[in-house]
């Protein structure tokens, strides 16, 4: 089976509930559209996880674009590194503290891993699955005017906003993340809402709501 999440935010408990539910093997695959880190406790432990794992694939998100510059720092000022998250955690509050401790307790080569592994990251993936086509993206599609996905930057993709109230590519369904669909107009709550081409996936997981996962054969939805 194909499964698709986003937004797990360092939430590893979630990640595995999903993991066990479902007996995941090797015949399945898992798309996480970005957001692995932050918020959440375990945002590098779970990076390791997805890391050794063939048939979990993951997007970049905004969290692991915005955070990579000061992991560099980390890496190549390590005696620094207490200094270099305090200084970040007094300019920007996304919940990356746990994020950056853990990283900076890592061995070299860890931290080479898990930087070579980031910034390898696809930005979007054009997947299709029963004959049915699928862009999935972190954050959508911009100010939308028929252009093909190379039109837009990194920025567009990863920080959005999408636009919910239109159709874009013919006979094909975009799966973002991003923004929890609490804050989406029309959308329940927390859970994953289908409009017009769109399917939203974040359930607000890093905000105190839960982890959505679609299976894209059956269309079942599973929250943790």
């Amino acid at each position: 089976m194909t499964y698709v999440m986003a937004d797990i935010h360092g939430f590893s408990d979630k990640y595995y509930d999903f993991l066990d539910s479902v007996n995941f093997c090797d015949d399945d695959t898992l798309y996480i559209v970005g957001d692995i880190i932050d918020r959440g406790s375990d945002g590098i432990p779970l990076l390791q996880d997805v890391m050794k794992r063939k048939n979990v694939i993951s997007l970049m998100g905004n969290h692991e674009r915005m955070i990579l510059p000061i992991l560099e720092e980390i890496y190549y000022n390590p005696s620094d590194a207490e200094d270099i998250i305090k200084e970040e955690m007094y300019i920007s509050q996304i919940g990356q503290e746990s994020t950056l401790q853990d990283f900076a307790e890592l061995s070299q080569n860890e931290k080479t891993e898990i930087l070579s592994f980031i910034k390898e990251m696809p930005i979007y993936l054009e997947i299709s699955v029963d004959e049915q086509d699928y862009i999935l993206v972190h954050a959508g599609l911009p100010d939308f005017d028929e252009l093909p996905l190379e039109y837009y930057n990194e920025d567009d993709l990863l920080f959005g906003p999408h636009d919910y109230e239109i159709n874009h590519y013919d006979n094909t369904i975009i799966i973002v993340g991003h923004l929890p669909t609490r804050f989406i107009t029309g959308a329940i709550a927390d859970e994953i809402f289908h409009t017009n081409d769109t399917i939203a996936i974040d359930c607000g997981l890093g905000f105190g709501g839960q982890l959505g996962v679609l299976c894209l054969e059956t269309g079942e939805e599973m929250y943790f």
